[in-house]
């Protein structure tokens, strides 16, 4: 029945509405859960992009060093083969050489390391081969400019940094040392000048971490008396956080090369990463919480659309089984009989199958309703609507036809099929037990039947009627017309 299936269809639709505000609710989290990722990542490449920035200005500082360093032995060089090239290098010579260069102390010595000159003037050392074991002395022995870290000078016995070049003399190789004071080389400029923030360590650093330049200026001799957690951090790695610091520190480092020495660079997270702070860092969790909101409100929208959907889907369909079944009894009433019958008449004929009808009429039943009253003929009418569920086949179809009369269509059947489904309603009916509304016996049927393949739908139904009028005539309870 139409009926039945109907409110299967709408049990079904709830679990598939729940499923599908499900499907919703699950892509709103995926697009929320891709959004957010990609926030943190997007900040998260921000990061290493600062960070990429911020080493290569460690890494660029360090090679400015190294070219003023170049250029600083390259004029102790270009000096020292003007005027330090002949046999004999007075002591004069030597002095205005050293004043030239700003140097506080200087030596002269041969391919052998004999001392030829000295400024401050050391008799002692003169003539004498010293090994100081510095390290510049070992690299221009090969040929080679160098530099060393903080060293005392034999000389001044100052703290200074030492630049040594190899040149060529009227007697050989010679080799050039000159003393500079620590802090007064022109890398004070350079090392302040590194970075734009005005919160920031940078240190330029020997092999032993004593202090060649800084800025800020400290007094402090070596890394590890101005910033113990850097020196710490600068022994574990070239670059990273700076740990157990007062606030939050990042450092990079990078070696300056032709030289023992080192720049590290260290500045506080909120200034190395306040262009990507504030504003700019709630903005992207802003839109966010905004995407969220809409999507939750258009999930919620979606599942009361298709809440409203199924309403209607459920209103249409109660409308569609008012307009078809008959709202006493629950069954067919007449325009979904006549529908239906259309249809099967129609199967019948295209496979060349039988079809009955049957046309069934209540026996006296007005006056069961003059002597019972109206509600006892009602509820004879439902008693002949279950009997007729009970004993009707599911392909069968059934209903009201009007008043007190009912029609069966049964599909594939003949006329002795129609004449047995006959039988069994009569029997199903008068078996029926109506002693509580007080009529003596079960419900006494006549019924008419038409059996034809190639007939009309209209023309079996006027057939079966007038089969029920002769049984009526004849007092008999059933009646079957030939085609």
């Amino acid at each position: 029945m139409t009926t039945a299936k109907s409110a299967h269809t709408t049990g079904l639709g709830r679990p598939r509405r729940s499923w599908t505000t499900a499907l919703a609710a699950v892509g709103l989290l995926l697009l929320l859960a891709t959004l957010a990722t990609a926030i943190v990542l997007s900040r998260e490449q921000a990061r290493s992009q600062i960070r990429a920035s911020f080493a290569l200005r460690g890494t660029s500082t360090a090679r400015f060093a190294a070219n003023y360093l170049s250029e600083q032995a390259n004029r102790e060089e270009r000096s020292a083969g003007e005027f330090l090239s002949r046999a004999r290098v007075s002591p004069h010579s030597f002095r205005l050489v050293a004043a030239t260069l700003n140097s506080s102390a200087a030596v002269l010595l041969d391919g052998s390391g004999r001392v030829l000159q000295a400024f401050p003037s050391d008799p002692r050392l003169r003539e004498q081969t010293i090994a100081w074991g510095r390290a510049e002395l070992t690299g221009t022995e090969r040929g080679h400019a160098a530099a060393t870290g903080v060293v005392s000078s034999p000389l001044t016995h100052e703290a200074v940094t030492a630049i040594a070049v190899s040149y060529a003399s009227t007697v050989g190789r010679r080799i050039l040392s000159a003393d500079y004071a620590a802090s007064g080389l022109a890398l004070d400029a350079l090392v302040e000048h590194t970075i734009s923030y005005s919160q920031h360590e940078v240190y330029l650093v020997d092999a032993s971490g004593r202090l060649v330049a800084s800025s800020p200026v400290t007094p402090a001799v070596t890394l590890a008396q101005a910033n113990p957690q850097l020196a710490h951090a600068l022994a574990r790695g070239s670059q990273g956080a700076v740990k157990h610091s007062a606030t939050p520190t990042t450092f990079t480092s990078a070696a300056v090369p032709g030289a023992p020495w080192r720049l590290v660079i260290a500045v506080p997270d909120t200034r190395l990463y306040a262009s990507i702070a504030g504003w700019t860092q709630i903005v992207p969790w802003l839109v966010f919480a905004l995407v969220s909101i809409l999507g939750t409100l258009l999930v919620a929208l979606f599942a009361r659309s298709l809440a409203d959907r199924a309403r209607l889907t459920e209103l249409s369909a109660t409308m569609r089984r008012n307009a078809q079944t008959d709202s006493l009894t629950g069954l067919y009433n007449r325009r979904a009989l006549t529908e239906h019958l259309m249809r099967m008449s129609a199967r019948a004929r295209r496979h060349d199958e039988p079809l009955s009808v049957l046309m069934i009429d209540l026996d006296r039943f007005k006056q069961t309703n003059d002597t019972f009253g109206h509600d006892a003929g009602d509820q004879v009418l439902c008693t002949l609507a279950d009997c007729m569920r009970d004993v009707l086949r599911a392909d069968d179809i059934y209903g009201r036809w009007g008043g007190d009369e009912f029609l069966v269509a049964l599909p594939v059947t003949d006329d002795a099929g129609a004449r047995a489904t006959a039988a069994r309603l009569r029997e199903a009916a008068a078996a029926v037990d109506l002693a509580g509304i007080g009529l003596p016996a079960g419900v006494a049927l006549s019924i008419g039947a038409a059996t034809g393949t190639l007939t009309s739908p209209l023309e079996l139904v006027r057939q079966a009627d007038l089969s029920l009028y002769r049984a009526k005539a004849s007092g008999r309870a059933e009646a079957l017309a030939e085609h």
